[in-house]
């Protein structure tokens, strides 16, 4: 007995030792900590837009007017850009970061409000990120409306109350943006300044634990909000940031995207339609006829930031290509003449610039898109390409009442033309729902301004 209480004692003893001894090698991880942060914005806006509509027609009979549509002029109040960020993280005892995080979009006027959810793992040899986040393309670039204040100028809110062109490009974002959809990416260690980063995005409709509808765009969707969608899109971005002695800081940045391109509906119209305006005349004695294939995204953007003494300076240019452009559009006249034409290249160049004085920054930006659509010509009685433009200017001046609580006030002027919006126009109608009889187009000039105050910790 006293031999098995002392071999139980020594046992016990040393377990002790051991735990002791590993406690002291391996200390205890710590838990993973929430942070959260979040912003939110209202806006007062005046505002006032040029606007003509066009109405096609459809394999079921002319369309009818439908005019009142759309933007014309007034005032309005929104609240914009309200999130709410809750970022948990921790780490191994390696040294391995990991977490994942959840934006919530306090928008009140959608359904479903969870704006971003990943997760992901960093360390010594990179980060990899898993989930609905921006891809590389987006974060990993430097554009003209980096250094623009209010809502953001040419990449701000004023889709809020501006009637875009059909056709126009009007974005800073590539054509085949992956935006928030579930993909996969991996971002190497910054070595020197500079940094390269990759992502994978299956379908570029698909986001978190939504069904695959693989004939068209997003499951739900129906009408015009059904878009022309990517799989197995690839996206890839390298910078360089330097901050010389002398106080200037200096980055770079060239983006691209892959993609193969898709109609969000299959069995597509109008075929062999004409096409009307609100007044109820043919825009042709013909008839058009378009494709279902639609070109493969193949799309870069290069882009540069400066920052010296309170001034900032930044600008890009992007090129687009064919991406998303209807492979072929026809139109055979009353004499049975047959013209075929497509859409060229589109791209586009945004630059902007501020300065900063203690509590206060004034900005300018301008945005140039540029695009060869597919239009009508009355004289020849065919079609062919005609140039489709867009300027934009844009000024704002912010000023912080305390850390964290700003006020600004911001200008935009639109001036946008495109000879080929009604064909754009039905081209889109069809490709989303071939029962769809409306499609309006846009155009003109706008100009709006806006009031706003932002409070974001």
């Amino acid at each position: 007995m006293t031999k098995r209480i002392l071999m139980t004692s020594a046992l016990i003893s040393a377990m002790a030792l051991s735990q002791a001894y590993a406690a002291s090698e391996t200390p205890a991880l710590a838990a993973p900590k929430l942070t959260i942060s979040g912003q939110s914005n209202f806006n007062a806006w005046w505002f006032h837009n040029d606007r003509t509509v066009i109405v096609p027609a459809t394999p079921f009979g002319p369309g009818e007017p439908c005019d009142y549509i759309g933007k014309g002029r007034g005032y309005l109040f929104t609240v914009d850009d309200a999130r709410l960020k809750f970022d948990i993280t921790g780490k191994t005892d390696p040294g391995m970061d990991y977490g994942f995080t959840i934006v919530v979009d306090a928008d009140t006027n959608k359904q479903k409000n969870i704006k971003e959810n990943y997760l992901y793992f960093g360390g010594s040899w990179g980060k990899l990120t898993m989930g609905d986040v921006d891809g590389v393309e987006d974060t990993m670039a430097f554009y003209g409306g980096d250094p623009l204040g209010g809502t953001g100028g040419f990449d701000g809110n004023f889709d809020r109350v501006v009637n875009f062109t059909t056709g126009t490009v009007v974005s800073p974002d590539l054509v085949g943006d992956t935006s928030r959809s579930t993909k996969i990416i991996y971002h190497t260690p910054r070595w020197k300044g500079l940094q390269a980063g990759v992502s994978y995005t299956p379908r570029t409709q698909h986001r978190g634990e939504a069904a695959t509808d693989t004939l068209r765009g997003k499951e739900g969707d129906i009408g015009t909000n059904r878009k022309i969608f990517d799989t197995h899109s690839f996206a890839g971005g390298v910078n360089f940031i330097n901050k010389f002695n002398n106080g200037w800081e200096l980055a770079l940045s060239g983006t691209f995207i892959f993609g193969e391109a898709h109609s969000p509906c299959k069995n597509i119209g109008p075929s062999n339609s004409q096409i009307v305006t609100t007044q109820g005349l043919f825009l042709a004695p013909g008839n058009f006829s378009f494709t279902n294939k639609f070109k493969n995204t193949s799309a870069f953007a290069l882009g540069f930031l400066n920052s010296y003494k309170g001034f900032e300076w930044g600008g890009e240019f992007g090129w687009n290509g064919r991406s998303h452009e209807a492979t072929r559009v026809s139109y055979q006249n009353a004499n049975a003449v047959t013209s075929t034409a497509k859409a060229k290249d589109s791209w586009f160049i945004d630059t902007g610039l501020a300065y900063n004085w203690g509590a206060t920054k004034l900005s300018g930006g301008y945005f140039y898109g540029h695009r060869k659509a597919v239009a009508y010509n009355a004289v020849a009685d065919n079609i062919g390409n005609s140039t489709s433009r867009t300027h934009i200017f844009t000024t704002a001046l912010d000023h912080k009442l305390a850390p964290g609580v700003l006020v600004f006030g911001e200008y935009a002027h639109y001036n946008m033309k495109n000879n080929g919006a009604p064909i754009d126009g039905a081209i889109a109608n069809a490709a989303n729902n071939p029962g769809t009889q409306y499609f309006e187009v846009r155009s003109g000039k706008s100009n709006a301004f806006v009031l706003g105050t932002k409070i974001k910790f």
